[in-house]
């Protein structure tokens, strides 16, 4: 084995590392300007969307009416703060502020009730293929939210 042979794989990580980064910088960017065609067009015509208590979303027009929906009641605030990598796969930590506009109008026999703020932490799981994804998988804590949404205990 050459020199040359031995140090491309680390390269060819270190390329895949710094596109992944790349790729997760413009998807946390366009999420937090609320930017629906800049964060559209960083997901593959057959992705696959997944978040916690929601149905699973494919395609890209599905994701881009799902994240239309989302724009329209949430403002979230996304901060990352660990982030690993694999073959194919990002991995990410991070915290998510934000506010829901409508909940109070969404709960029969809800009565109207001042906007709270949440704060959570979350990880996502994003399969890259081709540069762009192809699955986005977010895990977090669903009772803590509607808790805080709805003032409970």
């Amino acid at each position: 084995m050459n020199r040359a042979t031995r140090h491309r794989p680390s390269r060819l990580a270190a390329e895949g590392r710094a596109a992944f980064t790349e790729l997760l910088g413009r998807q946390v960017a366009a999420l937090n300007r609320r930017d629906l065609d800049a964060l559209v067009a960083l997901y593959s015509p057959d992705a696959v969307l997944e978040f916690p208590a929601s149905p699973v979303v494919r395609g890209r027009e599905a994701i881009r009416s799902a994240f239309a929906r989302f724009f329209a009641d949430w403002e979230e605030e996304i901060t990352l703060r660990q982030v690993a990598f694999g073959a194919a796969i990002v991995a990410a930590e991070g915290r998510v502020r934000g506010r829901h506009r409508t909940l109070h109008l969404k709960i029969p026999g809800r009565k109207a009730v001042p906007q709270r703020t949440y704060e959570h932490p979350f990880a996502a799981f994003l399969e890259i293929r081709r540069g762009l994804i192809r699955r986005h998988r977010v895990y977090y804590d669903t009772r803590d939210l509607v808790r805080q949404l709805l003032g409970g205990s």
